[in-house]
């Protein structure tokens, strides 16, 4: 039989042992107080598994006497039938697996907050007592709240300050109340037991130990929410209201991807009824990305959430299959650059609009100039109206007319022309002349381009046989025409969160904020790990104006400055590189509490792919001793995809002896072991150990790129860092450290 316990949070073999509380012992006062809480939420969780998990289990009995009744059925629509129904019950199995594996993670810790609030306006003077938790729990008896989510308007009193306060307030639906923040106590709380206590008072360093014990846990796994360590400007963008753009510019490791999946969760708590899983998107990198944060979202409770590379949305919006691919011909990157610029998005609405006059001119149609006339009167009164209902709806109008005037004239003989045949022969000369593919190549036709653009463009866009291909940067403007002709509402998403901005074109921020509703969407990054030619974004004031243009909105802009992702050894080592190259007013990391291991630096007289084997034998001791020390995940960045390959083929050999799986670039799920990179699919990821292969000028210039990559590949480390150079390269002297 089909199970699915493969899927659940292994906590659910140990459910009676996590909550048999007969054995716990008090260390100290705090304990004996919270405990009872702590007790009582468990064994409510309890019994919510006790009925999910049987149920469960007669849900894979049912999906099993399905299978046989398909396997059964000779009759094609019986058989159909039962299909159908086995898909329902399968359906309701992931509905089941999600509710069992968000109550294993409530019982798991159930709550890291607490809060006594006195409301001014309070009848009784008796303060509230809340726990602040992943999701609520509500007394059945009481009504009264168990746990609070994090979401709730009331917890922001937790995250916006840091210890008891005088005059705090909260927006409640109801309006403002104000009140007196009394208490804030923080939990670490696993496997149902308590592991810390932190009262946290304004001006001391409780916060900051709560903080501190959190962060020296983290190790190097797939991205996990951060809501029991929310920072106070953390929340404010988390909590930003909706209807209007949002950028984020912030340092690596400031949490930029968390808040946009915790900003996500929060909005669909907050406004049910304008967004939700089904109509959100989330655009990132690449598909490594996507599994590495893959695990927040479920673990608030949300479950899944479109996620894609702009590869892959725009060709979903395009409608292409396999046989559309990416050109293979060198790329030019000034040319590149200029594809995805502000003046080519210029160029791009000019040729739009002399196309729609030359195509509407042409209409085959006797009734051409009143088609005409009324698709320019519907433009202009209906604008949501996409280029072919227009054209639908001035032929309809067209036809309507000429028959009016025939019957005023009494001519009521039978029309020799058959009036569907024509509209049909309308639409179908529309459709064939906006053909993107073919509209955009036509572009390259015209006088707008530069020869030499076009004849380069025109390399990458062949046309042989079912094979369509197409440079990387040409994409997105066949998207933005895409759009002029077919509207954005078939496309539109109810919230955008867009990751790694820095570097998109300006022509791909152009459509996604095109299908974004009012103007919903966040988007953040960091101009100082732009790493991908041609660097497009120099400004975020640039994109302040293309969101503008496409959104009518202006952007609300935050910046976030501390680092909560590494040690003050490894961001300081960072900041000693960087702090020449980029320009003054760009503000350098902030090291936030936690100290570690000194940066390694190792010495070679060869790069890696050239060392003898004892050489190799001493970096492979290395690995191993930061396994031995804690490591689940070791990357060895290298400075391209060829370089990855060359050392891929090195320390593969060696997986039995360090006991760890040796991982190519090229597998997209993110793993734990030793991950062989290229330092541009690690952007946006992190790691225990970071070891950054042959950091010479070999690979890396006294360029802005080569600094860019070095720092983008020393802020991934969570813990432990080493750089191999080569002998005689002064590597430290090239870079300041």
């Amino acid at each position: 039989m089909q199970t699915f316990e493969k899927y659940l949070n292994p906590l659910y073999k140990d459910i009676e042992e996590v909550v048999d509380f007969s054995k716990i012992t008090y260390e100290n006062p705090l304990e004996e107080e919270e405990y009872p809480h702590l007790q009582k939420v468990s064994l409510i969780t309890k019994k919510r598994l006790d009925f999910l998990l049987p149920n469960l289990k007669r849900l894979e009995e049912e999906l099993e006497k399905q299978i046989e009744q398909i396997d059964a059925e000779s009759d094609a629509d019986e058989k159909k039938a039962a299909r159908s129904i086995y898909n329902k019950i399968l359906t309701e199995i992931e509905r089941t697996v999600d509710r069992i594996n968000n109550e294993l993670v409530a019982l798991d810790s159930p709550y890291f907050g607490k809060i006594v609030f006195l409301p001014d306006d309070s009848r009784t003077k008796a303060p509230l007592k809340l726990y602040i938790g992943k999701f609520a729990m509500v007394d059945k008896d009481t009504h009264l709240p168990l746990i609070t989510d994090w979401r709730s308007p009331i917890a922001n009193i937790y995250y916006q300050n840091s210890g008891p306060k005088k005059n705090v307030s909260f927006t409640a639906p109801v309006g403002e109340r104000k009140g007196e923040l009394i208490q804030k106590r923080q939990f670490q709380i696993a496997r149902a037991r308590i592991r810390g206590i932190y009262d946290a008072k304004s001006g001391n360093v409780a916060a900051d130990e709560f903080l501190l014990a959190q962060l020296q846990e983290r190790i190097g796994k797939k991205l996990q929410d951060i809501v029991a360590t929310i920072q106070a400007q953390q929340n404010d963008i988390i909590r930003e209201d909706i209807d209007f753009p949002v950028v984020i510019q912030g340092v690596a490791g400031s949490g930029k991807t968390t808040i946009l999946l915790h900003r996500l969760a929060y909005l669909f708590y907050t406004y049910p009824k304008k967004i939700n899983e089904t109509n959100s998107l989330i655009i990132a990198p690449n598909q490594m990305f996507i599994d590495y944060v893959s695990d927040v979202l479920p673990n608030l409770g949300v479950r899944k959430v479109d996620t894609l590379t702009y590869l892959f949305w725009a060709k979903k919006v395009l409608g292409w299959d396999d046989y559309y691919t990416v050109s293979t011909e060198e790329e030019n990157l000034e040319f590149k650059e200029f594809k995805g610029s502000r003046d080519f998005i210029k160029i791009l609405d000019k040729y739009f609009y002399d196309f729609e006059e030359k195509l509407l001119e042409n209409i085959p149609s006797s009734m051409a100039e009143v088609i005409a006339e009324r698709y320019h009167q519907l433009k202009e009164e209906y604008s949501d109206i996409d280029m072919i209902e227009r054209v639908s709806l001035a032929t309809e109008y067209a036809f309507a007319q000429k028959r009016f005037h025939e019957y005023r004239k009494g001519d009521i003989k039978l029309r020799t022309e058959n009036a569907e045949e024509i509209k049909a022969k309308i639409l179908a000369y529309f459709r064939k002349e906006t053909n993107i593919y073919q509209l955009y190549k036509n572009l390259f036709k015209s006088k707008n381009i530069s020869k030499d653009i076009s004849k380069y463009t025109m390399q990458g866009l062949k046309h042989s046989g079912r094979i369509r291909t197409y440079r990387i940067e040409d994409l997105a403007p066949m998207v933005y025409l895409h759009l002029k002709v077919y509207g954005s509402k078939l496309y539109e998403r109810a919230y955008i969160m867009i990751d790694e901005a820095q570097d998109m074109s300006f022509v791909q921020l152009a459509t996604l904020s095109k299908v974004a509703k009012n103007g919903n969407m966040t988007i953040a990054g960091d101009l100082a790990q732009s790493i991908i030619p041609p660097f497009y974004i120099k400004s975020w004031n640039e994109v302040f104006e293309v969101v503008k243009e496409n959104t009518k909105k202006d952007t609300s802009y935050h910046q976030l400055q501390k680092c909560y992702r590494t040690t003050v050894e490894i961001v300081e080592f960072a900041n000693k590189i960087f702090k020449e190259y980029f320009p003054k007013s760009y503000d350098l990391p902030e090291a936030v509490l936690r100290h570690g291991e000194e940066v390694r630096i190792m010495k070679k007289d060869k790069d890696i792919v050239n060392m003898d084997k004892n050489d190799v034998k001493e970096i492979i001791e290395m690995i191993k001793e930061y396994f031995e020390k804690g490591s689940v995940t070791c990357a060895l960045l290298a400075r391209n995809r060829e370089h990855a390959r060359e050392l891929y083929e090195i320390f593969k050999p060696y997986e039995d002896e360090i006991n760890r799986d040796v991982v190519n670039f090229n597998e997209n799920d993110y793993r734990t072991g030793l991950l062989i990179l290229p330092v541009e699919n690690a952007k946006g990821l992190e790691f225990d150990s970071v070891i950054i292969a042959d950091a010479n000028s070999n690979y890396y210039k006294n360029d802005l790129l080569s600094v860019k990559l070095l720092y983008v590949a020393i802020t991934r480390a969570l813990h432990r860092l080493c750089v191999i150079t080569k002998e005689g390269d002064n590597f430290s002297e090239r870079f300041n450290v």
